[in-house]
């Protein structure tokens, strides 16, 4: 597929080198990130923040995929309409043009494809009429490894700016409102006594496939973290088939609203799971996030900001993987 865009959609007059995306007069733009993952959705946010920072008077549209992108990207001042489509968009191809067509009715001054490799991203792109198109492409030009990085970089590099500076981090632009809002409902799920003050800890056991950990290495894991650097009071966050991944050991917090389950990590303020949406959901709050990999690339996928860890299991076990946690719990401690 991704050859026969190639082929069919060669780069066109509009694709900018570096250096000749001009600073000024860029007010319409549309970022294409046609995923339905929420992790994916979240990498994503470093690059608005980006634009608004360059454009602060430009809207930005975006063309997502699945119900997250609304949640994800709703508190961001640039942010104008969200396009998506359907996950299984060659499934249902009147809807998915229906989409397209609405995107060839605007005219953009900049669009940006905002993942490599991705064919459906290039497609769409090419399709978009605008004065200037930014591809992410690979990571050539030394472009950073990581995904939230990436898309920052191939903007910077159009613009012909040094990545000297920090790229922005994670983040979902929880209101006071709603971090007040995961307080109260932390206090609620755990029952908040007076004579309790050990610190919170989330933990999400489940994953994709085979990055997830099974319930007797969380029931190790979590054992020999609580003895290292403890003690905790734990929750889990239940996944969307509403089943404990630990036998309900602990209590658990449930909902399907990413921006509610954002406040209540940012509430417990440590979290810790395998590589998935949710790993990058809680690196985009206040919380220490620890990530573990045993599958795939921390390079590309770690919870990206300052703070937060990857921790690659490998074959390690359990008790050995906490115990790396611990120190990495503890130093942070001693630095706050």
């Amino acid at each position: 597929m991704a050859w026969l865009i190639g082929k069919v959609f060669p780069s066109a007059p509009n694709e900018v080198s570096e250096g000749t995306l001009p600073h000024t007069g860029i007010q319409r733009v549309l970022v294409c990130r046609p995923n339905h993952r929420l992790g994916n959705t979240v990498l994503t946010t470093p690059l608005i923040a980006e634009l608004e920072r360059w454009y602060p008077g430009a809207e930005v549209d975006v063309l997502s995929a699945g119900p997250a992108a609304s949640s994800v990207y709703g508190a961001y001042a640039a942010m104008g309409e969200i396009y998506a489509l359907d996950r299984r968009a060659i499934r249902h191809p009147w809807a998915t043009w229906r989409t397209l067509g609405a995107l060839r009715t605007k005219r953009y001054d900049l669009v940006i494809d905002a993942a490599s490799g991705s064919s459906s991203g290039r497609l769409v792109t090419a399709m978009v009429r605008a004065r200037f198109r930014v591809g992410v492409g690979s990571t050539a030009h030394g472009a950073p490894m990581h995904l939230a990085a990436r898309p920052v970089h191939a903007l910077r590099r159009a613009l012909g700016v040094p990545m000297g500076t920090t790229v922005p981090s994670l983040d979902l632009r929880l209101s006071e409102t709603e971090r007040a809002s995961g307080r109260a409902t932390l206090n609620r799920v755990l029952k908040v006594q007076a004579t309790s003050d050990a610190r919170v800890l989330a933990i999400f056991p489940n994953a994709t496939g085979a990055k997830r950990y099974d319930q007797t290495w969380w029931t190790t894991f979590l054992a020999e973290l609580d003895r290292a650097a403890g003690p905790f009071r734990i929750v889990e966050l239940v996944a969307a088939d509403g089943a404990s991944r630990v036998g309900n050991l602990y209590p658990t917090y449930f909902t399907s609203d990413p921006r509610k389950l954002a406040s209540f990590i940012d509430a417990a303020g440590l979290y810790v799971s395998a590589d998935c949406g949710v790993m990058h959901l809680a690196a985009a709050t206040t919380a220490q996030t620890i990530g573990l990999f045993a599958k795939t690339d921390p390079s590309r996928y770690a919870p990206y900001g300052p703070g937060n860890t990857a921790l690659w299991t490998g074959d390690d076990g359990a008790a050995t993987v906490a115990h790396r946690a611990a120190g990495h719990i503890l130093r942070r401690r001693h630095s706050d």
